[in-house]
């Protein structure tokens, strides 16, 4: 019997990693052995799970296709994610690169289109299809809730990512998601609470929550802090639940409120800023002012003990001059953010603000994300000082050296921490700060609490 292997290559964003660990669930159902890309033998089979959110991120996808074509010339390569979505080719292409093209509209056809090429058992494949069909016509679901009919397997890593929610109905000017994703909708939530429930008993100790907004989450009745809710409640298990891919907005303060009461919620909030400027913000067609965003941040702080609070930030937009730039460093700086993601706009074809005028010159971005980086190490030293005292929980996720051990606090710090008689690596344990390095100042020491 041949062994089929097959990798999946993600670029991007936690929801396409989401994606890409039920994309492996299926391809293990179909009979594939999921190895590393990197393995010594090319895999029969290369799933490019791929990003479209900037122009530079399309530009890698391009370029990573290219590159797996050279160095896996016989592998099958399925080209799908975001930048797939916007080309909606028909399979059977005359592309190179890859030998099928298979948009988001057409995932349930992975199965069956791997079926025909790799001659897979038949009957494997109809029981599926057959549970599928009789699940949703005993249990249909709204329109705006989808089910994925897979759950999340995560090789190679100590987190695992769950996708909750997919979708955006905000169509900021600079951004191409809505039309690589479509519109807001939410995962059945007996489905979640399954594939919660598989995860933890893979035994991950961290699950990550996912969408485009997972604010937006609404099943029924049901939003995200009852989502979360039922999850804690029905699953048990010593885990930690960490919340990403937020939006501001009102149901926001809902989540700040409910994670302050619970203590298995991460204390880490990434929440995208875009600008510091009214100005800019409305450009940008966001739907709140920097002071509603104040205010959001400063609840936050408020509530949730030692919370790390990031944001996205884009220099460059259309109309940003040295004034306006300057005010949302100030804006920056006023608020502390343990981290900035920093990008620099990148016009999207097929966006309204791909069409605007006024963006400043090369030399002037260049000045303005050597500015950035200097305000976001700034900001997060002082974060990382801050800590110091503090008590978290640490899931050591690779091991530096003899009894020494590296992971990731409950507010998403890297940390250093010795334990010389028992191994940790992929536990949950508590952990006291203790010092900052003094080569990296985001590296802190913590000493393990008995």
């Amino acid at each position: 019997m041949i062994l089929l292997t097959a990798s999946v290559v993600t670029l991007g964003c936690r929801l396409n990693q989401a994606d890409s660990s039920l994309i492996c669930d299926r391809l293990r159902k179909c009979g594939f052995e999921i190895v590393s890309e990197d393995s010594e033998e090319s895999p029969s089979l290369i799933v490019v799970n791929s990003c479209a959110v900037t122009e530079t991120a399309a530009k890698k996808t391009r370029q990573t296709l290219k590159q797996l074509r050279h160095d896996h010339p016989y592998s099958y390569l399925v080209f799908t994610g975001c930048s797939a979505n916007l080309l909606k080719k028909e399979d059977g292409n005359d592309n190179l690169e890859y030998d099928v093209l298979l948009s988001s509209d057409r995932k349930d056809e992975l199965e069956s289109l791997l079926a025909r090429r790799f001659n897979i058992d038949k009957n494997r494949l109809k029981e599926r299809a057959k549970a599928k069909e009789e699940l949703e016509n005993t249990s249909p679901v709204a329109e705006e809730v989808f089910r994925e009919h897979a759950f999340a397997f995560t090789p190679f890593k100590h987190r695992a990512n769950l996708k909750i929610q997919d979708g955006c109905n905000n169509f900021c000017s600079y951004c191409i998601v809505p039309y690589t994703r479509g519109r807001e909708r939410s995962r059945d939530v007996e489905e979640v609470i399954a594939d919660f429930r598989n995860i933890v008993a893979s035994g991950f100790r961290e699950v990550v929550l996912t969408g485009v907004n997972t604010c937006q989450y609404e099943c029924g009745s049901l939003h995200i802090t009852d989502l979360i809710g039922k999850l804690l409640k029905e699953v048990e298990g010593d885990y930690r639940i960490r919340i990403g891919s937020l939006e501001p907005g009102e149901r926001l303060f809902e989540l700040i409120d409910y994670m302050a009461e619970e203590k298995r919620i991460c204390n880490f909030l990434h929440v995208p800023l875009q600008s510091g400027s009214d100005t800019i913000l409305k450009a940008m067609g966001r739907k709140y002012t920097a002071d509603e965003y104040r205010k959001m941040a400063l609840y936050a702080k408020k509530k949730i003990a030692n919370v790390h609070l990031g944001c996205d930030y884009i220099t460059g937009f259309p109309g940003e001059t040295k004034e306006l730039f300057k005010e949302s460093c100030d804006f920056i700086r006023e608020l502390q953010f343990a981290n900035v993601h920093v990008f620099p706009y990148s016009p999207r074809k097929g966006t309204p603000a791909a069409e605007m005028k006024g963006r400043p010159t090369a030399g002037e971005m260049s000045e303005r994300i050597e500015i950035l980086k200097a305000l976001k190490a700034e900001c997060a030293a002082a974060f990382a000082k801050s800590l110091i005292g503090t008590e978290t929980t640490v899931i050591p996720e690779r091991v530096c050296a003899a009894g020494i051990y590296e992971g990731y606090s409950s507010n998403y710090m890297k940390i250093r921490i010795a334990s010389k008689e028992k191994d940790i690596l992929g536990d949950l344990v508590k952990v006291r700060l203790t010092s900052i390095s003094a080569n990296n100042p985001e590296l802190l020491g913590g000493k393990l609490i008995p």
